[in-house]
């Protein structure tokens, strides 16, 4: 090293390696005779130098000395001679019986030199006699000081960063000492040059160790998940490695050991790690960075197959697992399929749809029919289900589940597909034993067929939520055009059961935590679920969740989104509001062609632009979505939010004759259909309203029929209507009622703390009625708003509001408002 040039005594100089214990070892040889110490160290450490440093001096002081190695014969030494041992793990057991007598000979002189592995019971016994003497020598770590010592004129980051990737450990840091140039380190401060300079030196160590600790340290410095710390020798294994100056004493290889045997690793040991799924293949880590440049078809091929096990859970890894792949000399058209079905699963469908119409891929290729689930997916994302259809058309699934899902594309364009019975069964004298996920694919078959027959409603929609749920259980992250718990949900809600189509939603969020491409979409219609279920903050949350952290939806959840926000902006807020919602939403609406899956949110936007005098604008999609379940022979699970729809423009309109063919469908479904049946009840309520007679028994008996079904909001809506309408007092207080009974405020749930204020007269001097109009108020309805909102008349709201402007002692409007501002802040504060 640098520093021991410098010095005018001899003996200095023999100490390239142990230089950082110089004032140690002088202290051993000023001590009083007998000389007895041990020194400790792994290999490079300095134990020799540091022998032949004590031997030097002795001898200059006079002080005879004799020096023992394995190499030697062990003639017995007088015990005023002190006795220098090498490498004293190497001796045989006689040799360290000899010493072990020695050693209890307080007078005879002994120093002995040995790496921590192996460590025989005698050699341990001998270090803890002369360890009386003297505390042990222990060689190995440099310090930040000693390496700057030795570099001289290198600044503090310069050495900072040595002592990083040499651990501290003394042969390392004296490698990178000896090949440190100031000139090369101004311009490579990360020290390339030197670490590939030490690379070799650190290879040729790794040649030379037991190939137990060689693959300990190739399978941690690639990154393996297990590298034998299981088993019962690695800590023998540890051992050895820390003892040959290659492992911390943790067990992990220094930095400099690390990258050159990943530099090293031979492309079978790679691949053997790899096909075990043991290494971490994270872009941008060391292991990715070191098989750069690597072009080997047998390691494309396994970090192929790890690529496909890491698409369900790590989507994004996958893909670059795949662009590697290719790297390494794979076909792209090998893994197209497989590559895009991650692209997809990551959220990136453009991508996959860019990736797989440059590639062609024939029936016979083994991802033929994954490619085409992709393929169809991401057109059927995009709110192009009839392209997604015509995908099927051009690649035909060779496969039962890919079949399965060709239907589904061809339902939601509105198309009917004859099952394809040509494969047959199979083989009845070795039948495969069924899966979740195939069990899962034939009852959604046949539950999606049943509902468009509409033979059974009740049953198709059992077998589609039974396929919901063995779908989850299967934790099938395919793509497909639409979900299975999706598919149960929608038509769950065909039928006028809510709270099955609740559960659905529900139960998948649960077990396809792990699918991240999926949440958005479950998301979204469990807001639109708890907006029917008059759960308006757990559709605002649902609603946030969807789109947390900048999510990007795909165009149909796009969609849906649309749905839910105007539908609480209708529901929950004024007229301006709504109007501004959907001027904000509208253009979103129309980038999406109508298919099965999506007729209730289209329904809703229907109703919504009819009511803001915009119907116009939802007229071609009605139109198209009309004639979609009409080439599908009105399927009543289907079509029947779409016909009352119809019916709702109509009432909204003053248009009395389009309700017509609407009221005339939902009639012809009501046989079969319980929604359709309460939906046709509650058509001729309103048709008969509209007409100018209110009979109260078939309003109020419509009205909680609808509420049966889920649309206990539609049923106040028809009840307020009715009463609005009738000339008779008491049949109007009477249907008023009904409607305050059937749209309660909603309130948080049994043990759930509530998320806003709670108004009471103490803290407000407001009824809890008057509460509710001075937000109203204070949101600028007028009074015919505030009735229709409360289901109450203006003339009522009126009457409370001067109720308020008494209680406040306001004296004009501005002077009311003023003082309601101030009496809800005081609510507002005492809520929270």
């Amino acid at each position: 090293m640098n520093r021991l040039t410098e010095t005018t005594d001899p003996t200095v100089e023999m100490l390239p390696r142990a230089a950082h214990a110089l004032g140690a070892l002088d202290d051993l040889v000023t001590r009083r005779p007998p000389l007895r110490a041990a020194i400790v160290g792994g290999a490079g450490s300095g134990k020799t130098d540091a022998l032949a440093y004590l031997r030097g001096r002795l001898d200059r002081d006079g002080r005879p000395t004799h020096l023992w190695s394995a190499r030697d014969s062990t003639d017995p030494v007088d015990d005023d001679v002190t006795l220098l041992v090498d490498d004293a793990q190497e001796l045989d057991e006689k040799a360290l019986g000899t010493l072990l007598e020695r050693a209890h000979r307080p007078d005879a002189g002994l120093v002995i030199a040995y790496r921590t592995w192996p460590a025989p019971p005698a050699l341990v016994e001998i270090t803890r006699v002369v360890e009386h003497d003297s505390p042990p020598l222990l060689l190995g770590e440099v310090t930040l000081a000693e390496v700057r010592t030795d570099l001289l004129s290198a600044d503090a980051a310069c050495a900072q960063h040595i002592l990083d990737i040499s651990g501290g450990t003394a042969w390392l840091v004296a490698a990178c000492v000896e090949a440190h140039d100031l000139q090369d380190c101004s311009d490579d401060p990360e020290h390339r040059e030197l670490a590939r300079v030490v690379r070799r030196r650190v290879q040729h160590r790794l040649e030379t160790v037991s190939p137990a600790v060689r693959r300990r340290i190739e399978t941690l410095s690639l990154g393996a998940r297990h590298a034998g710390a299981e088993t019962a020798d690695a800590a023998e294994i540890i051992a050895e490695g820390h003892a040959e100056g290659l492992l911390t004493a943790n067990g992990r290889p220094l930095p400099l050991v690390a990258d050159a045997a990943r530099a090293s690793t031979s492309i079978d040991v790679l691949i053997d790690l790899i096909w075990h799924g043991s290494l971490d293949l994270v872009p941008g880590s060391d292991l990715a960075a070191s098989l750069d440049g690597i072009v080997d078809s047998a390691l494309g091929n396994a970090i192929a197959e790890r690529a496909r096990a890491e698409i369900a859970c790590q989507p994004a890894l996958a893909a670059a697992l795949f662009e590697r792949a290719v790297a390494c000399g794979v076909p792209e058209s090998e893994i197209a399929a497989a590559h895009a079905h991650a692209l997809w699963a990551a959220g990136d469908g453009d991508g996959a749809g860019l990736l797989l119409g440059g590639v062609g891929i024939d029936r016979a290729h083994p991802d033929h029919d994954l490619a085409a689930d992709t393929l169809a997916t991401t057109w059927a994302d995009r709110g192009m289900m009839s392209i997604a259809h015509d995908t099927y058309r051009a690649m035909p699934p060779a496969s039962a589940p890919g079949r399965t899902r060709a239907l589904v594309a061809a339902a939601g364009a509105g198309r009917l597909v004859e099952r394809d019975l040509s494969t047959g069964t199979a083989d009845a004298t070795a039948p495969a034993a069924p899966s979740a996920r195939g069990v899962a694919l034939d009852l959604l078959d046949r539950g999606l067929r049943a509902t468009l027959s509409d033979d059974s409603p009740r049953e198709a929609v059992d077998d589609l939520r039974r396929a919901a749920d063995l779908s989850c259980a299967a934790r099938d992250t395919s793509p497909t055009p639409e979900l299975p718990a999706v598919i149960a949900a929608t038509a769950a809600i065909g039928i006028g059961d809510l709270d099955l189509a609740h559960t659905v939603i529900t139960d998948a969020l649960t077990h396809t935590a792990h699918c991240r491409r999926w949440r958005p979409r479950l998301l979204l219609w469990n807001a639109w679920i708890a907006v029917q279920r008059e759960q308006v903050a757990e559709a605002r949350r649902s609603l946030a969740a969807a789109t947390a952290d900048g999510a990007v939806l795909s165009a149909r959840d796009d969609v849906i989104a649309a749905a839910v926000t105007v539908e609480l902006a209708r529901r929950y807020d004024d007229v301006a509001a709504l109007g501004s919602a959907w001027d904000s939403l509208k253009s979103r609406v129309r980038r999406v062609e109508p298919d099965l899956y999506m007729l209730l949110p289209l329904s809703e936007l229907v109703i919504v632009s009819a009511r803001l005098g915009d119907a116009e604008w939802m007229q071609p999609a009605f139109r198209d979505a009309l004639a979609l379940v009409d080439r599908l022979g009105e399927p009543s699970v289907w079509a029947t939010a779409l016909h009352w729809a119809g019916i709702q423009r109509g009432i909204l309109e003053n248009r009395p004759d389009d309700l017509a063919p609407h009221a005339k469908a939902l009639v012809t479904a009501a046989r079969r259909n319980p929604l359709a049946a309460r939906m046709a009840q509650a058509g001729r309520a309103w048709t008969a309203i509209l007409a100018g007679t209110v009979d109260p028994d078939a309003v109020e008996a419509a009205a909680r029929g609808l509420s049966t079904v889920g649309l206990a909001w539609d049923g106040a809506r028809l009840a307020g209507h009715g009463a609005r309408r009738s000339k008779d007092k008491k049949v109007g207080a009477r249907l008023l009622a009904c409607a305050r009974e059937l749209h309660p405020r909603e309130t948080a749930p049994s043990g759930e703390p509530a998320t806003g204020p709670v108004p009471t007269s103490a803290n407000t001097g407001l009824s809890e009625r008057e509460h509710e109009i001075a937000q109203l108020v204070l949101q600028g309805r007028t009074y015919a708003e505030i009735g229709a909102e409360l289901f109450i008349s203006p003339r009522t709201a009126e009457h409370h509001i001067g109720q308020i402007r008494r209680r406040l002692a306001a004296t004009s409007r501005s002077d009311l408002l003023a003082k309601l501002r101030v009496a809800m802040s005081t609510t507002e504060g005492a809520g929270r």
